[in-house]
């Protein structure tokens, strides 16, 4: 079965390149728009028409996660399950995103002391100069204002009242030191039919673990055909 990846905040998709080398199977990149709102509401109607007509799995990263149940909103039958990566419904940090909204973002991505930032938060302390380089690379390519646009979708975003039974599977970075376990745990409030597997790994565990990370989505999307076979 396909499986769809939306990309975390920087919306490219250029960060899977790696987990890719490891995925065996069909797969479709789908990519933020660069323009527009940047609300979950505005990019699930952007991104809704460009999925497949064949059934797949939607796999969302960290900032995507909000877009899933605004396209479940529509008839997606094509939709079989849903993978949760590294991923958030609510504000994931109240205190930090207030003041990384009026920071200079992509000069602080190549400051002096960025590197040790990026591995403490977002890409763990064993993430190569390579990893590094393309993180920063991608993140100077996307517009400042849109950058701020996502992190103030972030600040304001509250978890859906609405419930779904799509099958679906979070997989959670146990050393990730922005989404705590609680903000995992909440999307149980939401989707009723959800497994958790546990990697340890960074927020950005695709890219910071991306063997293991194919292993864990492997094993998600046979969890999401043995459930479908089943019901």
């Amino acid at each position: 079965m396909k499986l769809v990846l939306l990309p975390g905040m920087d919306g490219t998709g250029e960060l899977f390149e790696e987990f890719l080398s490891y995925h065996d199977g069909d797969y479709l990149v789908m990519t933020l728009p660069q323009q527009g709102p940047q609300n979950h509401s505005y990019l699930a109607k952007s991104l809704e028409k460009q999925l497949p007509k064949e059934d797949y799995i939607l796999l969302a990263e960290s900032f995507s996660g909000g877009i899933v149940p605004e396209l479940l909103k529509q008839d997606l039958t094509n939709m079989k399950g849903v993978i949760f990566v590294a991923s958030f419904l609510s504000c994931p940090n109240r205190y930090l995103l207030p003041i990384a909204k009026v920071l200079p973002l992509k000069e602080l991505a190549s400051a002096p002391l960025s590197q040790i930032a990026h591995k403490l938060l977002l890409l763990g302390k064993d993430a190569s100069k390579e990893l590094l380089s393309k993180f920063i690379k991608v993140t100077k390519s996307i517009p400042d204002h849109i950058l701020k646009s996502r992190l103030a979708v972030m600040s304001q975003q509250m978890l859906p009242s609405a419930t779904f039974d799509v099958p679906t599977v979070y997989i959670q970075a146990l050393s990730d030191r922005l989404i705590s376990p609680r903000k995992s745990r909440e999307l149980s409030n939401v989707f009723r039919n959800i497994e958790y597997i546990k990697i340890d790994g960074p927020h950005f565990l695709l890219q910071a673990k991306p063997k293991e990370s194919s292993q864990a989505v492997a094993k998600a999307a046979v969890l999401i055909m043995n459930h479908q076979g089943s019901s």
